[in-house]
């Protein structure tokens, strides 16, 4: 079990085997990373104190992000800070983010960044899993970074196709491709409310939601059957579809859910649905008259998804083996914060009886257990 207290903000680099932190220097006015192997916790490297701006009134420390993005196998940690450069009593300064580029697969001490990058407009940076970008908004439009080269792309306004791609990401679909046809076998081609839903963007595919030919709704006038469809990013068109039918509830998803990737970019869940990027396959897992829904959230690299049993009054940790169906109680267990190649994270409050103070938001524990 790797313990970590006071490094904050963690992230993994999914195809390097990492769990990258947040480590705050000089009390808030430097900033680093450091790497540690997910499986047995060894400090990996570390990068050199960090500072976004000589003048520590020009932004917060609170305010800095550590994000993930990876292109072509490689991945790449961003330490992100939203500023205001020019600030003092009189001037309100520009609102500026400003970005360190760290190569993930570094070594040794004192690594330093490959670039750093300044975005005109403030806001936070949403990364993207495959492209190797990052999307800073400011809640009228946003600026996409690549972080291999550094450039900084023209400007995207709020609700355009690529905006909705990189940075809402949850969307209706003909918002993104209103003159496209990218129904999916299946659905209804009638705008109904809820037509042609994303619930994410991951692996360079939508997964969305679509009602069924065949309606069917619940007394309280919900539908009850869906399709569910992978959709390519650059085009909307639909890869392939899972028809998700025989509901006894409603089958929409809470805010809370996400879609989440494995580590080495196969399996894809959101929701109570899972997909199989690599064998073009989909499984449903919504609440019928012969099985409880599972919400899942996440999924491992070789194809066992956890989640949560959705039984009357109260929830079940379980895990269910996508390719079978198989499924497994876990008893009194605790859900992990994320599921990670072979590992657990659990990120939790930290005990610390010389310190009582300790700020759980600020100096959080992350435990890492090996996948058994």
């Amino acid at each position: 079990m790797m313990r970590s207290e006071r490094l904050t903000r963690p992230a993994v680099a999914p195809h390097s085997g990492l769990v990258l932190f947040l480590r705050t220097h000089e009390g808030g006015k430097a900033f680093g990373v450091e790497a540690r192997e997910a499986g047995t916790g060894a400090v990996r490297w570390s990068s050199a104190p960090w500072k976004p701006s000589g003048r520590t009134a020009e932004f917060r420390a609170d305010d800095v992000q550590l994000v993930v993005t990876s292109k072509n196998g490689k991945d790449f940690a961003a330490l992100v800070a939203p500023a205001q450069e020019g600030v003092d009593a009189v001037d309100r300064g520009v609102a500026t983010a400003i970005a360190a580029i760290f190569a993930a697969d570094s070594a040794g001490k004192g690594v330093a960044p490959v670039r750093e990058v300044k975005v005109p407009g403030a806001g936070t940076a949403t990364p993207h899993d495959s492209a190797g970008t990052l999307a800073f908004a400011d809640g009228t439009g946003a600026r996409v970074v690549d972080v291999t080269t550094g450039a900084v792309g023209s400007r995207l306004d709020r609700g355009s196709r690529e905006y909705l791609l990189k940075v809402d990401q949850y969307f209706r679909m003909d918002d993104a491709w209103p003159s496209q046809d990218v129904l999916p076998t299946g659905a209804q081609k009638e705008d109904v409310p809820n037509h042609g839903t994303s619930h994410g963007v991951r692996g360079g595919h939508v997964a969305a939601s679509w009602p069924s030919k065949k309606e069917e709704s619940s007394s309280l006038g919900l539908p009850m059957n869906f399709v569910w469809a992978l959709h390519e990013e650059r085009t909307g068109k639909p890869v392939y579809a899972l028809a998700c039918e025989g509901l006894t509830e409603g089958g929409g998803i809470g805010s809370e859910s996400r879609a989440v990737l494995s580590d080495n970019g196969r399996y894809l869940v959101t929701g109570y649905v899972a997909f199989d990027l690599q064998a073009k396959k989909g499984y449903c897992f919504g609440g019928t008259r012969d099985r409880t829904r599972v919400d899942f959230m996440g999924v491992d690299n070789a194809g066992t998804a956890y989640g949560t049993a959705r039984t009357p009054g109260t929830g079940v940790p379980v895990s269910v083996d996508l390719a079978t169906g198989a499924h497994a109680e876990l008893g009194g267990a605790t859900l992990p914060t994320r599921v990670t190649g072979d590992v657990a994270l659990y990120a939790t409050a930290p005990q610390n009886e010389k310190d009582p103070a300790a700020d759980p938001a600020r100096h959080p524990v992350l435990r890492v257990y090996p996948k058994r």
